[in-house]
């Protein structure tokens, strides 16, 4: 039985979930405590969609790990960014909110600030100014209340 490239791609994606490592072609990764940080890289209409695919499949599974509660997007090198760009971000913005995580934007370029502001995406996800000030924000939603 021959094995078509989307679900070999897909394959791929959960035993490097298995074996605990994340390999991803569109984003950098970074995990502090249980904060994931992603930062798109390279120009956001330029994505193939297999890849974009493949990235956002193993981000949302790594995101329903237990120890993973709130999603950081770093857009600091982006200008712009394309519509299956923008869905693969909705999809995982959402389900992390819909988890009770912090979901959010942080770093955004003035040019990028405009598209979000254009696409109403700061009414649903918060922007800050720095990847600090949004672990920042993160932390303190973990805090115990006062």
């Amino acid at each position: 039985m021959a094995i078509r490239s989307q679900h070999f791609h897909l394959l791929i994606s959960a035993i490097l979930f298995i074996s605990g490592t994340m390999k991803l072609k569109i984003f950098q990764h970074q995990q502090l405590d249980n904060i994931v940080i992603l930062t798109p890289l390279g120009d956001g209409t330029g994505f193939r969609y297999q890849e974009l695919h493949v990235d956002v499949n193993a981000i949302r599974a790594e995101m329903a790990k237990p120890g993973n509660r709130h999603l950081i997007l770093n857009l600091e090198h982006m200008e712009y960014f394309g519509s299956e760009f923008i869905g693969g971000l909705v999809s995982m913005l959402r389900e992390t909110k819909n988890r009770g995580g912090l979901a959010c934007f942080a770093n955004a370029t003035p040019q990028m600030m405009q598209v979000l502001k254009t696409m109403s995406l700061f009414k649903l996800w918060p922007h800050f100014n720095s990847q600090n000030e949004a672990i920042a924000a993160a932390k303190e939603k973990d805090a115990p209340p006062s």
